[in-house]
């Protein structure tokens, strides 16, 4: 494969976690990956030099400006995008009767400002391939809810939301899906506390935590050809907790 036609994906959030995971699937699929990050560039830059190729590129996706910024170092790097993995994103639990107000507003726009954000940026990147691939990652409390996390999961409703618009907005030249995760074993869902976690997944059927590898194979599947006539759906891969 020549520089000219290397396919490209950005996984927004690649430091850690299911981002991590992500961008080592992408990477084993051929794509040169660029690893986005918002304060973690130890962690970005050991990952970088483990995948094949690749760049890493500090952004704050909430941003627009650092936004544009990044598609200008990608354009200049590698003149396209094929694949965008809308990933990055962050819980902020707290009791919502004390919630303050730019507590609120920072989960929503991590959440799903960065979607739009990302999306109206690269959108005509994604679009001038042909066959741009756009895989939002969303959240079951999105249509489960929970009071110590209600802004994470109005905002991961929201990107449901984004994810049927643009997939009607950017057909056929781009297809837009979005995974949605139950709990997955990462240090975000360890940090709640033993307590927690085992009672998660004493209510799963499937009776373990996801695995990050989980989402990633999701992923690539997704970005594939495998999946050339699937747009605005939600995946679920939660191991049938939200079964209740």
């Amino acid at each position: 494969m020549t520089a000219a036609d290397e396919q490209v994906a950005l996984v927004t959030g690649a430091s850690r976690g299911i981002g991590r995971a992500i961008a080592e699937q992408l990477s084993a699929a051929g794509y040169a990956v660029v690893i986005n990050h918002r304060d973690s560039a130890d962690d970005a830059g050991a990952l970088a030099r483990r995948l094949e190729r690749g760049m890493v590129v500090q952004a704050d996706v909430a941003d627009p400006v650092a936004v544009r910024a990044m598609a200008a170092r990608v354009m200049a790097t590698y003149g396209r995008l094929d694949v965008l993995v809308n990933n990055a994103g962050a819980t902020m639990p707290g009791d919502w009767r004390t919630l303050a107000p730019e507590t609120w507003r920072r989960c929503i726009d991590v959440n799903l400002t960065s979607v739009f954000n990302c999306i109206q940026v690269f959108a005509p990147m994604l679009a001038r391939t042909g066959r741009g691939r756009v895989v939002n990652i969303g959240s079951t409390y999105a249509g489960m809810g929970v009071g110590v996390i209600a802004g994470y999961a109005a905002a991961k409703a929201g990107v449901i939301a984004l994810t049927t618009s643009f997939a009607r907005e950017l057909a056929p030249q781009v297809a837009v899906n979005l995974i949605a995760p139950g709990n997955i074993d990462t240090e975000m869902t360890r940090s709640v506390g033993d307590e927690f976690v085992q009672s998660v997944i004493d209510r799963t059927p499937l009776r373990r935590l996801g695995d990050p590898a989980d989402i990633a194979a999701l992923v690539r599947f997704l970005v594939s050809e495998n999946a050339a006539f699937i747009t605005g759906q939600t995946i679920v891969s939660d191991g049938g907790h939200a079964l209740g």
